[in-house]
């Protein structure tokens, strides 16, 4: 009986060789077309075991059956989500330094009104004006 290990690390190498023999165009036990369901059959998988388990390498099968050079539309689509994703984590971070100073000035505020209606606390009566 062989350890859940053992089967990953048996399943691991015979995915990587039906990858291999998929990318090359030399499939053995499919039909040779560059999808999930020809990977699962050539390296003898079912798919459901291969997105439970193997998902980084799915997900490199899949990138690497797309291939080739990026479209110029797809750079652009690329680069447009990488500038997103800067402009979202340095809105984050904006975001979390006024909420800090959104709690200082909270802060600030409750101890002035305190101090306010403290019964200890003495108003001076307003200034008079000098007349001319």
């Amino acid at each position: 009986m062989t350890s859940n290990f053992d089967q990953l690390q048996t399943e691991t190498r015979d995915l990587a060789a039906a990858v291999s023999r998929l990318l090359a165009g030399k499939p053995s036990r499919s039909d040779g077309k560059l999808t999930v369901s020809s990977l699962a059959a050539e390296a003898a998988i079912s798919r459901q075991r291969l997105y439970e388990h193997h998902r980084e390498a799915l997900a490199d099968f899949k990138t690497r059956a797309g291939g080739g050079p990026l479209i110029p539309n797809q750079q652009a689509l690329q680069q447009r989500l990488e500038d997103a994703t800067s402009k979202i984590k340095r809105l984050e971070a904006e975001k979390q330094l006024l909420k800090d100073r959104v709690g200082a000035l909270t802060a600030v505020v409750v101890e002035l009104t305190h101090e306010a209606e403290a019964k200890n606390v003495i108003k001076l009566p307003p200034r008079r004006r000098r007349s001319r």
